[in-house]
């Protein structure tokens, strides 16, 4: 069974955050993990062991139990794919952090009561701040049910509560290696993080199709991956920028089969299999020669990697 490693991220170190999930490594100094047997620790991590990132959080310095009911500003949910190694090549501004660990990030939770994440979690949470932000290890998958049911309870939030209520009865009998645990984790976290992408995307009732440019209500919107996601590395998920808003008015079929693409300069062109039917044809004209909207040096990318995938 993976074990599950706590780690906190101080305030000021959010970019330091960003570069190594968009990388997929993190790291820590040499010296941090030379105090209380944390080296250790890092080095009985193993690959398919769970990772949660806290970020943002109140005074550390606190009773035992003090965090139960706190607020973290960011949660980030990982998996290791790589078990502690040196390295000196440079990645983060600030320094080298060369005593490293590979990961692949599984949901980015954004803001998350204690009450949700549970009360062990937030302790070794607190532990982690209080340590440097060295990783502090519960054994099993336990707290990542108590997330997963504390999520599936949130209002609003649209979750298998079978998948959930599987999950944590699972956490203690499955074997090691078993896929099961990761993928119930990947469905529900993945539900709650599309959520939360939809409401950042989408206005409080109306929002506009980034690629016909009409305004309609929000149920016939949808919030798509630019490029699908099995097509992408871990480390290129994580970075973010593979979303667009298409209407479901024909806009995301014609994106999603091929039927258009994306230029180098945001524009809408049509590819050759539009001409499948005379149909085909006069919907992709519709849009075609369109910007489309949000286009930007994040996102472009994907575009890219969409318009090589169907560009002929």
């Amino acid at each position: 069974m993976p074990n599950t490693a706590y780690i906190y991220v101080p305030t000021l170190a959010s970019e330091q955050l960003d570069t190594g999930l968009s990388h997929g490594r993190w790291g820590w100094r040499a010296s941090a993990l030379e105090r209380g047997g944390a080296l250790q620790v890092a080095q009985n991590l193993r690959t398919g062991d769970y990772l949660v990132f806290g970020h943002r959080g109140p005074n550390s310095r606190v009773k035992p139990g003090g965090w139960s009911d706190a607020t973290l500003q960011r949660v980030v949910v990982a998996q290791l794919t790589t078990t502690l190694f040196t390295e000196e090549t440079p990645l983060w501004d600030d320094d080298t952090y060369p005593e490293r660990i590979g990961l692949r990030v599984i949901a980015d939770l954004g803001e998350l009561s204690g009450l949700v994440l549970g009360s062990q979690a937030m302790e070794s949470l607190r532990l982690s701040a209080n340590k440097r932000g060295v990783p502090v290890v519960t054994p099993g998958a336990e707290v990542m049910g108590h997330l997963v049911v504390g999520i599936s309870a949130e209002p609003a939030n649209s979750v298998d509560w079978t998948a959930a209520a599987d999950w944590a009865a699972s956490a203690d009998r499955a074997e090691p290696g078993d896929g099961t645990l990761t993928q119930v984790l990947h469905g529900v976290l993945g539900r709650r993080n599309a959520l939360m992408l939809r409401n950042q995307l989408l206005g409080e009732s109306t929002s506009t199709c980034a690629f016909c440019g009409r305004t309609l209500p929000n149920g016939l919107l949808s919030v798509i991956h630019i490029t699908p996601l099995h097509n992408l590395s871990a480390e290129t998920q994580a970075g973010g920028g593979n979303f667009t808003v298409a209407c479901n008015l024909g806009c995301e079929q014609l994106f999603r089969r091929g039927y258009v693409i994306v230029d180098a300069e945001g524009i809408i062109t049509a590819t050759p299999r539009s001409r499948e039917t005379p149909d085909i044809h006069q919907a992709v004209g519709a849009v075609s020669g369109r910007l489309v909207a949000g286009f930007n040096a994040r996102n472009a990318p994907f575009f890219a990697h969409h318009r090589d995938i169907n560009a002929n």
